[in-house]
């Protein structure tokens, strides 16, 4: 997929499904629940252990299911080039490295990367980026900082970034972010640790029925005179 094919995705998506476990055991099981329950973009953050062979495995495990996979916690420009080895098609860092952005752009990845204040976010986007990660979202004034910042920044496509409480999903979309990233909301520590993954699939079949039923309603909506 294009870049250009890559941000759509995202925009219909609206989801990016976080796997950050503790073993590799705990992220396949977590993966397999997110797909399962119809999350279609994966991300798999670089701090997971055997991060890039997780990427190349889920790359070809999940591809013919329309799943794209993401690398997270992307560092270095290194980190982005062993990523795009594996099969990830989306780069996503915590915050701005204009090497990273440029290894992306040079190989027709989508680059989604962190900023935090109006400055850093301008930054970010003229840096080349296509996304900006507004990160951590919650911490810095949640949906209301989306919408103050969307005010003078409406040019710039943001994504925010965890922890997004699954309550607050459509407000994140309604203040004027593309999508979100879910990791710890769905994937809970402790269902992890006690490996509940049906709860697990069940969180994010919620995630993902929020964003169908909002889709549907503004359908709707559009066909009202």
């Amino acid at each position: 997929m294009s870049r250009k094919e890559l941000f759509e995705k995202v925009a219909m998506e609206q989801i990016i499904g976080v796997v950050r476990e503790n073993s590799v055991a705990a992220a396949e099981s977590v993966a397999e629940a997110f797909v399962a329950n119809g999350i279609r973009i994966l991300e798999v953050t670089l701090t997971t252990p055997e991060a890039f062979g997780l990427i190349e495995r889920f790359a070809q495990k999940f591809a013919p299911m329309g799943v794209v996979i993401a690398a997270g916690t992307t560092r270095s420009a290194n980190d982005a080039a062993q990523a795009r080895r594996a099969g990830a098609k989306i780069i996503v860092s915590p915050h701005t490295d204009v090497s990273v952005i440029e290894y992306a752009n040079e190989h027709d990845l989508l680059c989604v990367a962190g900023a935090g204040t109006a400055t850093e976010i301008i930054r970010a986007w003229e840096a080349g980026c296509d996304i900006v990660k507004v990160f951590p979202a919650l911490y810095l004034g949640g949906p209301d900082y989306i919408r103050t910042l969307r005010g003078p920044i409406r040019d710039v496509p943001m994504l925010a970034g965890g922890p997004v409480p699954l309550d607050t999903i459509e407000s994140y979309l309604d203040a004027g972010c593309m999508a979100v990233n879910l990791g710890a909301s769905l994937a809970v520590p402790d269902l992890v640790n006690t490996e509940q993954w049906e709860e697990i699939g069940r969180r994010a079949l919620l995630a993902t029925s929020i964003i169908q039923s909002r889709n549907v309603a503004i359908t709707a909506e559009s066909y009202v005179h």
